[in-house]
């Protein structure tokens, strides 16, 4: 059985952008997106099931069916995810770059990772290396730790829940070529007692300083969490290595800037840091400069 719900989405609103971003975008592991439609497998109250978004006239056909289907759940997934709430920014004045780069993208949304713990899982796989190797480390993770859903002829893959990855150890990591540091990381992330959910409700700063005092995960990983796991529309994680890239080559300085450049860079943004970083990171993930 399929439960369908129609939602309007404030104009301008670029689906067709989000889904080009989901389709190439490493962290998208669990999910199934194509030029239409988004699909993923949720554990919810009464059981997993799949929840999907496609086009739909000046909106999203939001979807849910499978044993434990919960419209309401899905529905506020999907809002999540699209930041169908979220304010579309501002040109900044005296910054044509970006000025130009919001005109062209405006109406794509900042784009999450909903769950908190499989952002942070997916910011410490990403540490130091590249993002392809990461995106194949989350993928074996999944497959080693998660749960299949079958539905319909087609296997959905269930993100693990902290209490699976809790007694994980180094040893057992390694055959997914996962590093001793980051099994270490992710295993006391999943037996840490912080409430990722209660984030939620807190500023920027209290968030990041909350953190920050867990192993492994420093001001980058924080502010990548405000970003992509809670759509904060002014954090931004400067020290991110794509978005040195992007602001040392859209900037002409023929060089990867400094975490300090971007910082100071993306005061002319505010308070729509976050959209900026997030513009930028599409901007080099459609190599569209």
């Amino acid at each position: 059985m399929t439960t369908t719900h129609h939602v309007a989405a404030t104009a301008p609103f670029r689906l067709d952008l989000a889904l080009r971003y989901l389709a190439t975008s490493p962290s998208t592991v669990a999910e199934v997106v194509d030029e239409r439609s988004y699909e993923r497998a949720l554990r919810g109250r009464r059981g997993p099931f799949v929840v999907r978004a496609e086009a739909a006239e000046d909106g999203l056909r939001v979807s849910v069916r499978g044993s434990g289907a919960d419209l309401e759940e899905g529905f506020d997934w999907i809002q999540r995810v699209f930041s169908l709430q979220a304010p579309l920014p501002e040109p900044p004045v005296g910054d044509p770059v970006m000025a130009e780069r919001i005109a062209r993208y405006l109406g794509l949304r900042i784009l999450t990772i909903p769950d908190p713990f499989e952002a942070l899982v997916w910011a410490i796989l990403g540490q130091q290396i590249n993002i392809a190797f990461a995106a194949r480390l989350k993928r074996v993770l999944i497959e080693a730790y998660g749960d299949p859903l079958e539905l319909d002829g087609r296997v959905y893959w269930l993100f693990p829940p902290a209490e699976r990855l809790v007694d994980v150890t180094p040893e057992e990591l390694r055959p997914l070529q996962i590093s001793r540091q980051k099994a270490i990381y992710i295993r006391e992330l999943a037996r840490s007692e912080l409430d990722l959910a209660a984030l939620r409700r807190l500023p920027d700063d209290e968030v990041v300083e909350r953190l920050v005092e867990l192993k492994g995960i420093g001001r980058w990983t924080a502010e990548y969490l405000l970003l992509r796991g809670f759509g904060r529309t002014d954090a931004i994680p400067a020290g991110d290595m794509g978005l040195r890239q992007i602001v040392g080559r859209l900037y002409g300085l023929d060089r990867n800037a400094s975490e300090a450049e971007v910082r100071s860079l993306a005061e002319a943004w505010a308070p729509w840091r976050g959209y900026g970083a997030f513009y930028l990171w599409f901007a080099l993930q459609q190599r569209d400069f």
